[in-house]
């Protein structure tokens, strides 16, 4: 009833004031609150005030209140493609820039691993540069593939679907640990630097998988008291999670939790077997959060 309430009665109001034009006789009825005025002669006829303007009421479909605003071209296109621009003009012309929300996915096929570096090195300047007026940060993405090399950091962010499964953001959680150990600062209160990459990948997959519950959960190996190792752990786990809420996913859909040295995922006492049991692992869970996708 509020839109097509709003429109009758602005419909009537303009009917009732008869449309005067500026030699017209209709008074106000409201106390003179000091505010210029200004007039302009309109056509005999019956006119919505829609966004500012008198619309002809004819011209206005009947199904005027349920329509959408028009949809414009998102911000986020017409960076990228201005930093895609002045990529191409320093040579990378098979780099693009596509951009996610808050995620800018660095793309292409790169014919070796140290033109890669080169190019995403590039890439990263020019977003900066580009966006350095803006208020939101951007996390930029490694989805530039080489021959004959593992998947690139970024490639299980950029292949989940708008509104994931539980399962496809469990797989690219998975994905983006797969192979690699986030490592911490000596005071375990910052991520490592050269584990920053790997944060932001995981950063990733949470901005778009925030509609769960995420539990960000810290493990230890079996060495040193069980004690320390539990707080160790939830020290690290709450590093990385506050890391995740300075990149913009929202507090509320994070959780941590430090295990210590309770949840081993291999007993044997061998250098390989600590480094395997100290880890972060993510567990999400079907209950939703106040936000959709």
């Amino acid at each position: 009833m509020g839109l097509a309430t709003s429109r009758m009665s602005m419909i009537g109001a303009v009917l009732a004031a008869g449309l005067a034009g500026c030699d017209g006789a209709v008074m106000a009825t409201e106390p003179d609150l000091g505010a210029t005025s200004s007039c302009v002669d309109l056509p005999e006829g019956t006119y919505q005030f829609a966004d500012g303007m008198f619309i002809p009421a004819s011209g206005i479909p009947e199904d005027w209140d349920e329509q959408e605003e028009p949809e414009t071209a998102p911000p986020s296109r017409q960076w990228s493609v201005s930093v895609e621009e002045r990529l191409q003009q320093d040579g990378y012309d098979w780099l693009t820039v596509r951009a996610r929300g808050s995620i800018a996915f660095v793309e292409g096929t790169s014919p070796d691993q140290d033109t890669k570096v080169a190019a995403l090195d590039a890439a990263r300047s020019a977003i900066e540069e580009e966006r350095q007026a803006s208020d939101t940060g951007i996390i930029v993405l490694d989805n530039i593939d080489v021959d004959e090399a593992p998947a690139p950091m970024g490639a299980p962010v950029a292949s989940l679907p708008p509104a994931p499964s539980l399962a496809a953001c469990d797989a690219a959680f998975s994905g983006v640990l797969d192979g690699r150990t986030l490592e911490f600062s000596a005071n375990n209160e910052a991520i490592g630097d050269d584990s920053l990459p790997i944060a932001d990948a995981l950063t990733g997959v949470a901005l778009i998988c925030d509609r769960y519950r995420i539990e960000v959960g810290g493990h230890t190996d079996a060495r040193g008291a069980e004690s320390f190792n539990e707080r160790l752990s939830q020290t690290r786990a709450n590093t990385l999670r506050d890391y995740l809420v300075e990149r913009g996913v929202r507090a509320d859909a994070l959780s941590a939790v430090g295990y210590g040295e309770s949840q081993p995922i291999d007993t044997s006492q061998t250098t390989e077997a600590y480094a395997r049991n100290r880890r972060v692992e993510f567990t999400l869970s079907n209950n939703e959060s106040s936000r959709g996708d």
